[in-house]
């Protein structure tokens, strides 16, 4: 039962995987690559999955801030706002792409499951994943919980695809060594 159930899942994940627009990647890679500093935002298990790929990207050189973290300093013109949002609408992270709106110059990337939302018509990028995120009102299409295919297609599409991409595009390889990486461990 848990093999065929694994199995499902991974189907399901494929479903996501292929359904991603691939000059979107392109269009993040650009705008991260040339932000000043990158900041990440979620709510919950979404904010999770993102902190994979910010820790990635930091240990490639990048400024990265995770909103909320006690040293995460103020947004400024130039720079990146990375919000995940499943519904696109949650008021906390609605509230802060109004805030970079209003700042200024500061490049907003969402990723979604809805991307025609309150963030995504405030957002510069916007990458669709494929993934069912119901509200009490719709029905549920996946055979995981609520929410935690998209949360999966966040890890595997930012931290995976995206964090490989980085390195080939900065010139890197899982055999370079990184400096940066934790040595307090």
């Amino acid at each position: 039962m848990i093999k065929e159930l694994a199995y499902e899942i991974m189907d399901e994940m494929d479903t996501v995987v292929k359904d991603v627009d691939e000059d979107i990647l392109r269009k993040i890679f650009s705008m991260i690559h040339g932000a000043k500093r990158i900041f990440f935002q979620g709510v919950g298990r979404q904010l999770l999955t993102i902190k994979y790929f910010a820790q990635r990207l930091m240990h490639l050189g990048y400024k990265v801030y995770i909103v909320g973290d006690i040293s995460c300093p103020a947004i400024q013109k130039g720079d990146a706002f990375v919000v995940v949002s499943g519904t696109g609408e949650e008021e906390a992270s609605l509230r802060m792409a109004k805030k970079c709106k209003e700042i200024g110059d500061i490049s907003i990337l969402l990723v979604t499951a809805a991307p025609s939302s309150s963030i995504g018509a405030l957002a510069d990028i916007t990458l669709r994943l494929n993934a069912p995120v119901p509200t009490p009102e719709e029905d549920h299409t996946s055979v995981q919980p609520y929410g935690t295919l998209f949360e999966q297609g966040v890890l595997f599409v930012m931290d995976c695809g995206m964090s490989h991409y980085f390195m080939d595009r900065l010139g890197m390889t899982l055999r370079s060594g990184n400096p940066i990486h934790a040595n307090l461990q």
